[in-house]
């Protein structure tokens, strides 16, 4: 094949519309999906282990977690070690509640969709984590295939949102920056097929470099219900919980947040 023609051919390739059935077989597939999955998030646990790097942290060793979540406003995250108990926490519409029984440490955090930047904090990470992100159906009118699926891009208030999907529906990319503050969240593996399928791997980063993660997803399943005790977590009567600004104080002084 002349070079030319082999360009135009992969050029050609690349802008071709995900078969089978094009756009609006690739929308109903990816809806179907995400209906599913969201579905999931009103009673859902989920085993996983966590790495986490960044300014913010520095490398830190890997952790098991256990999360429990009932959206659109309750999620509640145990991370373990070798030494038991390193981290419980619990988000309660906009507010999140933290003990570290290690360091003695309570942390609680109001208003948390400012100072993460996300509206509904818990929506917001249980979409993350069931990967259930749906665009308006006029990002659909305007998207762009590749070789790989589609992108999507819409903007909602002061907020940009970009998402892409493989051929089979599932998200690979999601992109949000609202202002000068962005988060991207990537899904590189995935367990099972259709609609049942779930991600085995995400990896979420800030824009700033402040942190990353990957989370690799052992286990998850939908409950009957969410049960009150999932989410029964108080920080001791002893011990003064830090706000958001202690907290940043405590981190600064032990070589992480500046």
């Amino acid at each position: 094949m002349l070079p030319g023609a082999l360009a135009l051919s992969l050029l050609a390739g690349a802008c071709a519309p995900p078969p089978p059935g094009g756009i609006e077989s690739l929308e109903a597939l990816a809806r179907r999906g995400a209906e599913r999955r969201e579905r999931a998030l009103a009673a859902l646990e989920a085993r996983l282990v966590l790495r986490l790097e960044g300014r913010a942290t520095g490398r830190l060793p890997a952790v098991s977690v256990q999360a429990r979540l009932a959206v659109p406003d309750r999620v509640r995250l145990q991370a373990r070690w070798l030494l038991g108990l390193l981290v419980d926490a619990a988000v309660r519409g906009d507010t999140l509640v933290a003990w570290m029984p290690s360091q003695r440490l309570g942390v609680r955090i109001p208003d948390l969709a400012d100072s993460l930047g996300v509206r509904e904090p818990a929506l917001f990470l249980g979409r993350a984590l069931a990967a259930s992100w749906q665009a308006p159906r006029e990002a659909w009118s305007a998207a762009t295939p590749d070789s790989q699926g589609v992108r999507l891009a819409w903007q909602d208030g002061a907020e940009a949102w970009a998402l892409t999907l493989d051929r089979a529906g599932r998200p690979r990319q999601l992109e949000l920056a609202r202002g000068e503050r962005s988060v991207v969240i990537a899904y590189p593996l995935w367990r099972g097929a259709g609609a049942a399928a779930w991600p085995a791997r995400i990896e979420l980063a800030d824009g700033a470099g402040w942190v990353r993660a990957r989370l690799d997803i052992e286990d998850a399943h939908r409950a009957r219900r969410a049960r009150r005790s999932w989410f029964a977590m108080a920080i001791p009567e002893n011990v003064a919980p830090l706000e958001l600004d202690d907290l940043r104080r405590v981190l600064s002084s032990h070589g992480g947040v500046r």
